[in-house]
């Protein structure tokens, strides 16, 4: 037995165990090189995989030996693997997730913790028993480490097992905490959970008219004035002492702007690349950040962009008004 084949019966015994799957549900896969995967089979128990239960196929979701069939899911699998740069995946039914997906359109946690390393969840709607249409849960996980398939279950992805299926684990605990905030039965509709900003409140209005080439002097300055304009992120920025300087630096053009910071208030922009902090990345990152896509602070989690200079502890004691001054920023149209 191989070492991922070991690892493939070690993580479906913990997802069982944690009951985050149960009987005959859920379906795991990884990469075993540039295009052969390892999956599990058809009506394989996770939680009592051996190795018979695993299936080697090829990047056309083919079983390498004639008497092996690969999980249902593998299109949706395949799929995956082609749309991102996941290593393993984890797809199960948490039961609390199932419930919280039957009602509601977006998942929003309530600690940041988990707002920080999951994000805003999307909840893709899904109406047949396996997934026949994967499009929408490939262009999600573009964006977002796991999602939720309406009434179905979860896709995590991750680099490894142990980061897909902590990533599932969280996203159930998240829920559960939810729950218990709002009370299971509470009668919360939809759109009502999907309006609240990251941050807990009313998102700000989207701004009309023009929209801005990404990282031109003109986009820039939208976003100081925004940000200087909005009561909240002042109050947050004072609250907090914001004083600070950030690069932001767009890798194909090497544009870099620096924003500067004096207790809460945007005081200068520039083009030089001497703040305090810098954040960089590529525009496909940058544009899903500035059109809402992604969380500026998952997207730095993830590597999608890079914290090329600062400690994201210290950036983090300004949480709250950066993340703020992003939902502003989110609302002035990009091209």
């Amino acid at each position: 037995m191989t070492k991922l084949e070991r690892e493939m019966i070690y993580w479906g015994k913990l997802l069982f165990e944690r009951r985050l799957i149960s009987g005959w549900g859920g379906n795991l896969s990884c990469r075993l090189g540039k295009d052969r995967f390892l999956i599990t089979g058809q009506h394989a128990p996770l939680g009592f995989l051996a190795p018979k239960d695993l299936v080697r196929i090829n990047q056309d979701g083919r079983a390498l030996t004639k008497d092996h069939k690969a999980s249902s899911e593998t299109p949706m699998h395949m799929a995956v693997y082609a749309g991102t740069d996941a290593q393993a995946i984890v797809h199960v039914h948490p039961p609390m997730v199932l419930a919280f997906s039957l009602t509601h359109d977006s998942f929003i946690p309530v600690s940041f913790e988990e707002k920080y390393t999951i994000g805003e969840v999307p909840i893709i709607p899904q109406d047949t028993p396996t997934v026949t249409r994967p499009e929408k849960v490939v262009e999600e996980l573009k964006y977002h480490p796991v999602v939720i398939i309406k009434g179905h279950g979860t896709v995590a992805i991750g680099k490894s097992f142990q980061e897909a299926f902590l990533f599932t684990d969280l996203l159930e605990e998240a829920v559960h905490c939810q729950f218990m905030k709002e009370g299971i039965g509470a009668d919360r509709s939809a759109t009502a959970s999907a309006s609240q900003s990251k941050n807990g409140q009313a998102p700000a209005q989207a701004v009309r008219g023009r929209s801005y080439p990404l990282f031109s002097k003109e986009h820039m300055t939208a976003l100081v004035d925004s940000a200087n304009s909005d009561a909240d992120f002042r109050t947050y920025g004072g609250e907090t002492n914001l004083s600070t300087s950030l690069t932001l630096h767009l890798e194909e053009s090497n544009a870099s702007w620096t924003v500067n910071f004096v207790n809460g208030e945007i005081t200068d922009l520039n083009q030089k690349a001497a703040g305090e902090f810098m954040i960089s990345g590529k525009a496909e990152w940058w544009n899903a950040v500035f059109r809402n896509r992604i969380d500026a602070f998952l997207a730095t989690q993830q590597g999608k962009l890079k914290l090329e200079r600062g400690e994201l502890a210290q950036l983090s004691r300004w949480y709250k008004p950066f993340r703020r001054a992003f939902a502003i920023w989110q609302t002035i149209p990009v091209q």
